[in-house]
């Protein structure tokens, strides 16, 4: 019960996964700012989360937030970014649109978790 009251607190968390998907990158940004991870319990929506970061970093052209927030997801559930086809492919465009020290990361990432590019 705690964990959905968490989930949904402030409606910062659905704030921030509508705001991605319309590509609404500040407000998203702005969304991911105020959720406290440590208040989200259940591993794979902490892990959704700071995809759905990753995602608006991307889109707001801030290449290397998003592959720190891939990184912590990956760190917090490997199986969620191994698993999600829409993950491989933010990581492409990581790869394809950030600045050469970025990329290099985002490669090596890929490589890591076999994502083919």
């Amino acid at each position: 019960m705690g964990a959905v009251r968490n989930w949904g607190q402030g409606g910062r968390c659905r704030s921030l996964n509508i705001a991605v998907t319309l590509g609404d990158a500040g407000t998203a940004i702005d969304a991911a700012r105020g959720i406290n991870l440590d208040q989200v319990t259940v591993t794979e929506r902490k892990a959704s989360l700071l995809i759905d970061t990753a995602r608006a970093f991307q889109q707001y052209g801030q290449h290397q937030n998003a592959y720190l927030a891939l990184r912590a997801a990956r760190d917090i559930a490997p199986e969620e970014i191994a698993g999600r086809p829409a993950v491989h492919q933010l990581v492409r465009d990581i790869i394809t649109s950030a600045p050469p020290g970025v990329q290099r990361h985002a490669e090596q990432f890929a490589d890591r978790l076999g994502i083919a590019r």
